[in-house]
């Protein structure tokens, strides 16, 4: 059965592909909200209390999406006769359009979250991995994660 989902909390893209459609979603968009990680060091100064206070600066900030993905669909709703050969066919497809490194300029991909209101935040992003949980045993469905390194530190 295709995925539901609704894109009334959100949507995003990664390097022009939907990741939200028939045979995939992802399930904590909410996690791209949050702060950048930040970096910066107070200074201890030997023999006084407390510290020196020095600024922080948003970096580099790791996340990691959790997702569905089913097997008896491909991306644009067409029917797969094989559950399991689908869901190879879609992973494999998520692995080669957003996964795999670019080779080309700085290596990231253009991602675009699209927030509830409508408005649309645009960031580059490296894709850094792509882990599969345990499919479903007629290769129905498999949860997964994709790894994104967020360079300035959030999607803005």
């Amino acid at each position: 059965m295709p995925v539901s989902y609704s894109t009334a909390g959100g949507a995003l893209t990664i390097g022009g592909v939907a990741m939200f459609c028939p045979a995939w979603k992802v399930i904590n968009l909410q996690d791209l909200w949050a702060a950048a990680e930040q970096r910066g060091r107070d200074v201890v100064i030997p023999g006084a209390t407390g510290v020196r206070a020095r600024r922080r600066r948003d970096t580099v900030t790791e996340r990691t999406l959790r997702m569905l993905i089913v097997g008896d669909v491909d991306r644009t709703g067409s029917p797969q006769s094989n559950k399991l050969t689908g869901l190879y066919t879609n992973v494999e497809y998520l692995r080669a359009n957003v996964v795999a490194p670019t080779g080309s300029g700085n290596g990231t991909r253009s991602a675009v979250l699209t927030i509830p209101s409508g408005s649309t935040l645009t960031e580059d992003v490296h894709v850094t991995g792509m882990t599969l949980g345990d499919v479903r045993e007629d290769g129905g469905w498999v949860f997964a994660t994709i790894d994104l390194s967020i360079p300035s530190g959030r999607i803005q």
